[in-house]
């Protein structure tokens, strides 16, 4: 309901807006003290809503929703937060900020129209941006991330029935949902010695330069080759890395369509934060 409230349209709220000082006036004509008190708070919020919906929220501060985990663990699904929407009229959008932006109707798999996305810009124009997936490599043999995945539910590690497991790949072993799995535990289950192991963590590299990002959930496990950000364009990836539809599968993003940067998280109450 809250959120509904949040995004009416200009229309809508141009209805209710006037209906409110078309009550206010009836209730004016009406020579009763509670007549002119409920007239008043007609008025309060009469100006109210303009001033939120015709000011506020277009120029500078607007809340938004979290519908999916493609930012987790920065935010999870159904955060509420606030996206500031006139920085960016002053500033230039610099990597590692958290933006809001209005997608392309390309970038909906289920062909929904325009959305609104919330990634982490990662370069802007000018950057080059490479992606270099992780590796496990038990001797001769790469083993997937889901047989990685799969070995770790087999020692009882995590659940069998999880949909997700995060899985995380370090120089020395593995976080498996939070938990440290060294390289030599690895080596047990497997049933070789540590040193067969080799574990090469995903990197997304900027200009040549690894990218230090503990806020991400896993290291990447695909590959992108370099691309160079164009000017007028950013370029943008969920902390999700390997669950996120971002400009790795679809491209750069026109620097036009970002709406503001996020500042907090406000509701729950529980996950109150600033976003930096």
């Amino acid at each position: 309901m809250t959120e509904k409230l949040a995004n009416l349209s200009w229309q809508s709220v141009l209805v209710i807006v006037a209906a409110l000082l078309v009550l206010r006036y009836a209730l004016l004509k009406l020579d009763e003290p509670l007549a002119k008190s409920a007239a008043e708070v007609a008025e309060s919020l009469a100006v109210a809503m303009a001033l939120v919906f015709f000011i506020i929220r277009p120029f500078l501060v607007q809340a938004f929703f979290i519908p999916s985990g493609s930012m987790h663990p920065t935010l999870l699904e159904d955060d509420h937060i606030l996206v500031n929407k006139l920085g960016y009229r002053l500033f230039k959008p610099q990597p590692g900020d958290i933006v809001v932006f209005k997608a392309p109707e390309s970038w909906d798999q289920g062909g929904g129209g325009e959305k609104d996305y919330i990634k982490r810009l990662i370069g802007v124009p000018g950057d080059t941006i490479e992606v270099r997936g992780g590796e496990f490599i038990v001797g001769a043999q790469i083993l997937s991330r889901s047989e990685v995945k799969n070995l770790l539910i087999q020692n009882g590690v995590v659940p069998v029935n999880r949909n997700e497991i995060q899985c995380k790949y370090l120089k020395d072993g593995i976080i498996a949902d939070g938990r440290v799995i060294s390289k030599k535990q690895l080596a047990a289950w497997l049933g070789v010695k540590p040193e067969d192991i080799r574990i090469v963590p995903g990197q997304t590299l900027r200009n040549g330069q690894v990218l230090d990002e503990p806020y991400t959930l896993e290291d990447p496990d695909y590959d992108l080759p370099k691309t160079k950000v164009e000017e007028g364009t950013v370029f943008v990836m969920g902390d999700n890395r390997n669950n996120s539809n971002d400009s790795h599968r679809n491209g750069a993003l026109e620097r036009k369509r970002i709406l503001g940067k996020a500042m907090l998280i406000f509701w729950p109450p529980s996950r109150i934060r600033l976003l930096i």
